[in-house]
């Protein structure tokens, strides 16, 4: 890899794009004073990201920026690119030409660029310590800097030995890691005091989680068993209903037929009897039979009462015909009225016996007309007509007449009343046959009500069973919503788990499954949300803190391993620079020695400030001293050097650096200003010497130096203010002054 291009525009006093071309190992730039070459080898340091306008030689960023002149306007950015060959990849990027550029714009803005692409300042800074170029820049020595190494402080010489080895990107990898390292451990701190904060909560969470899972179980097994539960209890509803409905068809059926023949039959026997009573009442054939049995009692009491009188008279008796006294036919009367009372009132309460009923009424009718005769006939009325004492033969013959004419009338009456006795006999064979076939209908009627009775029973429990049935739907449908089953539960594939309870201890498991969810309480829908979020969280805290410990632990050996290569590099790159500079050192001096000493931390801390370190403070890094023996003097401290003397050990201390640890390239910005001649040829040899390893970018005035050059810039400014070049090949120019 060596430096191939720079590219200027706009920047300070080179206005216009210049590109300065690097095709030999040392490039001299040369030019009068003040027309701009320390442009060139500030432009470089500022596009490998120095940020101190004091080594620009500038106060802000815009005073970089061509400011513009009477002929050529000002611009409004300034640009550099230093272009490296790649051709042995040794940035690692894959490109054979590797370009890095920066930009900065009037308000103060910069950017940086790789290839073209935008990069951050820490990029360039990586690329940098990868060349070899560290912060501290030890491969630009610029005007009036070439014993900036001598004037540093030990440590900082140190950085710059570690920069110049190539051990910056390591620092930068090790400092890296120490700053992972303390955010590690802060972060460590602040994930345990998470966990220690999280954990009651989530043993909180748990122990809810647990039971909403618990209660997610009891839940989906209530629900399970419910969905058992409503899938029987609907079938056997649907199975009840159905059998209800089927019996109640049949029984609704013959209420129904027996209503029919019961209304048929009432219809019947209301005719039957109709007829019989409008037959009964229709011919008053009892009535007249009443009436003539009347008349003949009547006729034979008349009869009886003549015979005697006739003959009494006819026995020549002049007693008056015995009469009954009248208080025993007051007392026969009363008895036969008592009987015919009680025998009336039998024959009424005997509903059923039609016929006997009747029979007995009639009988007890005659009897009691019977009695009335009879106590007409003793009454002290009639008395008198038997003391009628008339002549023997002529009362006898008179009662024969009325005695032959009351035997006729009896007679009449007597063949009258046996025809109508007959006919009443046949009336009343008829109508016991009619009450009979009334009785036997009014039976079969009976029979018919006491069947319709039990249908109407029968479809009263029906009826009943039906509103239970009814109710029980109803229960069936409000339970089922409240459980938030749906109709599309209703399938048999779930009652399986449970085919082996009766549906009375499926409804108790699920009693005492929905107490049991009482018992656990409500339980809120995100508490297993939380669980899950606070116990995820928990384990990535867990993880992360895991990781974490990992992390430290791997940091903190990557900080050893670094630190222990850089302690170890830059002991061997140490013993080298040393010889080195005492080399070069006697080159340059013709004689004398140089050394390097490295100072331990502890005698450093009291030479700088004069404080004392504790153990582990002993430990860490060191700083360097130079000591310096000059031939034919007696000098041993660098405050006791020249000018020149200082110069020349300073350049003998970068070209061992450089000699090491050669960097891509060096800028050596008049850093043989205060050379005599004889110094200016050893310079001169010593440079060349360096360009066997390093290319180099030299601004100078030396005569010397410009002849050990390959390429040499002219650097000139004209009237405008813009800085431009002039390019010549010394190989071209020997050739040329031969001619």
């Amino acid at each position: 890899m060596y430096l191939k291009r720079l590219e200027l525009s706009g920047f300070k006093s080179f206005a216009k794009t210049t590109v300065l071309e690097f095709p030999s190992r040392i490039v001299a730039v040369v030019g009068p004073n003040g027309s701009g070459k320390s442009n060139i080898a500030e432009a470089i340091r500022w596009v490998l990201g120095e940020q101190s306008m004091k080594m620009l030689r500038g106060k802000r960023g815009e005073d970089l920026i061509w400011n513009g002149s009477a002929q050529t306007p000002r611009m409004g950015k300034a640009s550099v690119a230093l272009v490296f060959d790649n051709y042995d990849d040794a940035l690692g990027f894959g490109f054979e030409e590797v370009a890095l550029s920066r930009k900065i714009f009037r308000d103060g803005s910069n950017e940086y660029a790789l290839n073209g692409s935008v990069v951050r300042l820490r990029d360039v800074v990586e690329l940098c310590a990868r060349m070899g170029l560290g912060e501290s820049k030890h491969n630009l020595i610029g005007q009036g800097e070439v014993d900036r190494v001598l004037l540093a402080t030990p440590r900082a010489r140190r950085e710059m030995l570690e920069e110049a080895l190539g051990l910056r990107v390591y620092q930068l990898k090790k400092n890296e890691a120490e700053r992972k390292l303390t955010a590690t451990l802060v972060n460590i701190t602040q994930v345990e005091g998470l966990v220690r904060e999280i954990a009651p909560h989530l043993k909180f969470l748990r122990v809810q989680a647990r039971r909403a899972e618990a209660r997610e179980g009891f839940v989906a097994e209530l629900r399970l068993m419910q969905e058992g539960y409503f899938v029987r209890e609907g079938g056997e509803i649907a199975i009840t209903a159905a059998a209800a409905a089927a019996a109640t068809a049949p029984h609704e059926a013959a209420r129904d037929s027996l209503k029919k023949q019961i209304t048929e039959i009432e219809k019947e026997i209301a005719v039957a009897e109709k007829k019989t009573q409008e037959k009964k009442s229709s011919d008053g054939r009892a009535e007249r039979l009443a009436i003539l049995q009347d008349q003949r009692r009547i006729f034979e009491r008349e009869l009886g009462r003549l015979e005697g009188m006739r003959d009494a008279t006819s026995e020549g008796e002049s007693r008056a015909p015995r009469a009954v006294a009248a208080s025993d036919a007051r007392y026969i009367s009363d008895e036969l009225r008592q009987f015919l009372s009680e025998v009336r009132s039998l024959a009424e309460e005997e509903s059923d016996a039609d016929v006997l009923r009747g029979n007995l009424l009639a009988l007890v009718e005659d009897m009691e007309r019977t009695l009335d005769t009879m106590e007409r006939g003793s009454s002290p009325a009639q008395e008198p007509r038997h003391a009628d004492v008339q002549p023997k033969a002529a009362t006898v013959e008179k009662f024969d007449k009325e005695i032959s004419a009351l035997q006729e009338k009896i007679a009449v009456f007597g063949k009258e009343i046996i025809q109508m006795e007959g006919a009443e006999r046949a009336e009343r064979a008829g109508a016991r046959s009619a009450y009979a076939a009334i009785r036997e209908r009014e039976s079969v009627l009976r029979t018919l009500r006491d069947q319709e009775r039990d249908a109407a029973l029968a479809l009263e429990r029906l009826r009943f069973d039906e509103e239970r049935l009814v109710e029980r739907r109803a229960v069936f449908i409000r339970e089922r919503k409240e459980a938030g089953l749906e109709e599309s539960v209703q399938t048999a594939q779930e009652v399986d788990a449970y085919q082996d309870i009766t549906q009375a201890e499926l409804r108790r498991k699920i009693e005492r499954m929905r107490l049991k969810l009482e018992e656990i309480g409500g339980i809120d829908e995100t508490i297993k949300k939380e669980y899950e979020e606070t116990s995820a969280r928990h384990a990535f805290l867990e993880k992360e803190l895991e990781d974490l410990k990992a992390a430290h632990t791997s940091l903190n050996t990557l900080v050893k391993e670094l630190d222990a290569r850089v302690r170890n590099d830059f002991k061997e790159g140490f013993v080298k620079i040393k010889q080195e500079f005492h080399d070069y050192f006697k080159v340059i001096f013709g004689g004398g020695s140089a050394r390097l000493i490295s100072i331990k931390n502890q005698e450093l801390r009291i030479k700088e400030e004069g404080k004392e370190l504790n153990e582990e403070e002993k430990d860490e890094e060191e700083g360097i001293e130079i000591e310096v023996d000059l031939p034919r003097k007696r000098i041993k401290g660098l405050a006791m050097l020249s000018g020149g003397e200082r110069a020349l050990t300073a350049v003998a201390l970068l070209f061992a650096i450089a000699a090491v640890n050669p960097p891509p390239f060096l800028v050596l910005d008049e850093t043989d200003a205060a050379l005599d001649e004889a110094n200016s040829r050893r310079y001169a040899s010593i440079l060349k010497e360096l360009a066997k390893k390093t290319q180099l970018v030299v601004i100078t005035h030396n005569r010397e130096t410009m002849q050990c050059a390959g390429v040499l810039y002219g650097v000139t400014m004209g009237d405008d203010g813009v800085s431009r070049l002039l390019s010549l090949k010394l190989e071209d120019a020997d050739e040329f002054a031969a001619r």
